[in-house]
């Protein structure tokens, strides 16, 4: 009987073996494919007092769930979790961005609110956030309109700087950082999403 299971064993090792190695390497040539795009802009990181203004148009509580799209060093998501408790899911196509985002988690010992995933922000549901921060050049807050159409109604998307072409936000704000000296721009939009001209 022993000899039997042990044959059995191999048997199952040898077939299951090829299953999962070809796992791990179809997840690891996604991030290699994914380690080889080049970004589609240059990353600059939101002013801080920028962030607290871009959370504040937002009214996040601790049960929000944030999701940062193009999350640079992570730290939106790391402020957003620090200061109300929520938990944030912070995205970038960038290995190195990962890991600058990743290091921000554990020095402000967020872990256990924040994750940072390497991603395309265009292939992503974002059907569970409740909130969406978007610091990304005007063409490709446009590109995202059609998975930010399908967003559960009541969600938020608040943008720095650059809207969404063709949609009238709920709420523009107006601030000049004091670290930087210059004047930012936070849009508030609520889904279901208007148009312009209604």
């Amino acid at each position: 009987m022993y000899r039997i299971l042990s044959a059995t064993a191999v048997v199952l090792g040898l077939v299951l073996a090829p299953a999962m190695s070809g796992q791990q390497t179809g997840e690891e040539a996604k991030k290699q494919d994914l380690s080889a795009r080049t970004p589609d802009c240059v990353y600059v990181g939101t002013p801080y007092d920028v962030i607290d203004k871009m959370l504040e148009t937002a009214a996040i509580g601790k049960g929000d769930l944030v999701y940062d799209l193009g999350c640079g060093d992570g730290r939106i998501v790391v402020a957003a979790a620090r200061r109300y408790g929520c938990r944030g899911v912070g995205y970038d196509i960038s290995p190195q961005r990962v890991e600058e985002s990743l290091e921000n988690v554990r020095k402000n010992r967020v872990d256990r609110l924040v994750t940072i995933e390497q991603e395309d922000i265009f292939q992503l549901d974002l059907g569970q956030a409740n909130v969406i921060m978007l610091y990304l050049l005007p063409e490709m807050n446009l590109r995202l309109l059609p998975q930010l159409k399908k967003l559960k109604p009541g969600t938020q998307i608040v943008a720095h700087d650059y809207g969404i072409e063709g949609i009238r936000p709920d709420r523009t704000a107006t601030m000049t950082s004091l670290e930087d000296g210059v004047k930012h721009y936070v849009y508030l939009f609520k889904t279901p999403l208007q148009k312009e001209d209604q």
